[in-house]
């Protein structure tokens, strides 16, 4: 069950890891499965529990010779053939529709050709990535929510609610926060007619949430640093009280923003500053898309935070 209020599971991003390797394993997709590194990855996550059936989809060659490259026993694989991207997108989409798998993972397939056989199978309204992340300077390292860095473009208050509840969703039970503290990030606390942002959180905060606190407009140092809010003391604007110095999750006015925001904590993660990991929510299946300039520790928390999602989620048919 939930720990009550504000009470975080994970102390760091990489107990991730941990956790879903003492759970049930799951079974993962490769969709493009013909890339070294992606075979690395999954075979490291078998090896840390997390995986115990990898399912690679795409053409046959390549496939052979990134597990030559890679050095993956190809008899602890199932291989799917498939040829064109399109072809493999359907495979892909045909097993998530099936509930054969647990767990898809983006390899060297376009990402928009995948997105375009999946999006059909979307089991809600709006489709977000949604970031686990600890980074030493932001709220003592404790792990925190960053959405949505990846999928949405257009943040009308409607798709902001939802992606607020994808969030919201993986707090509760990922990191087992029972009632999620959220901050509507803008650059500004009070309302300006020329920041449109601050008419939009203010709107969402009003929102009924009764699993949720929620708060906004709140500038990004207010919601994550308690020595600020000392100083400049609490904001008028609903749930600042619960919310202020102590934010769970962090939601952008958009994607631009939120995606700044994520690619300085990746820098700082290169240095080992912070740690990431991300799963993209809207599907019946957790749905992983990597860039190949993340590290293998982000990589493989994310494989993780996926797979803990799947099994938590599993047997209570939560969409």
């Amino acid at each position: 069950m939930p720990k009550p209020d504000s009470v975080n599971e994970l102390q760091k991003v990489i107990d991730l890891v941990e956790i879903a390797g003492r759970m049930t394993a799951s079974t993962v997709v490769v969709v493009g499965g013909d890339r070294g590194e992606d075979l690395s990855l999954v075979e490291s996550a078998r090896d840390h529990g997390i995986v115990n059936r990898i399912i690679l989809i795409g053409r046959p060659a390549r496939i052979a010779a990134a597990l030559a490259q890679s050095g993956v026993d190809a008899g602890d694989c199932e291989i799917i053939a498939a040829e064109t991207d399109e072809q493999i997108a359907a495979e892909a989409a045909a097993l998530m529709k099936a509930g054969a798998v647990d767990v898809v993972l983006k390899g060297s397939i376009s990402t928009p050709i995948l997105n375009r056989a999946l999006l059909p199978l979307a089991v809600r309204p709006t489709v977000s990535l949604v970031t686990i992340f600890d980074a030493a300077p932001i709220r003592g390292g404790t792990p925190m929510i960053l959405t949505d860095a990846g999928v949405t473009t257009v943040c009308t208050p409607e798709r902001m609610t939802h992606i607020i509840e994808n969030a919201l969703d993986v707090a509760r039970i990922v990191m087992r926060i029972g009632r999620p503290r959220v901050a509507l990030l803008s650059a500004n606390e009070k309302q300006i007619p020329s920041l449109p942002s601050t008419a939009m959180a203010l709107e969402l905060a009003r929102h009924p949430w009764p699993d949720a606190f929620v708060c906004g407009p709140l500038s990004f140092d207010l919601a994550t640093d308690p020595a600020s809010v000392a100083v400049k003391g609490l904001p008028d604007c609903p749930g600042a009280a619960e919310v202020a110095g102590r934010a769970d999750v962090l939601v952008c006015p958009g994607l631009d923003a939120a995606n700044i925001l994520y690619k300085a904590i990746a820098a700082m993660n290169k240095f080992g500053q912070a740690s990431l990991a991300g799963i993209t929510m809207g599907f019946g299946v957790p749905y992983i898309i990597l860039s190949r300039s993340d590290t293998v520790e982000t990589r493989l928390a994310s494989v993780a935070l996926c797979s803990i999602y799947a099994q938590r989620t599993r047997d209570k048919k939560i969409p």
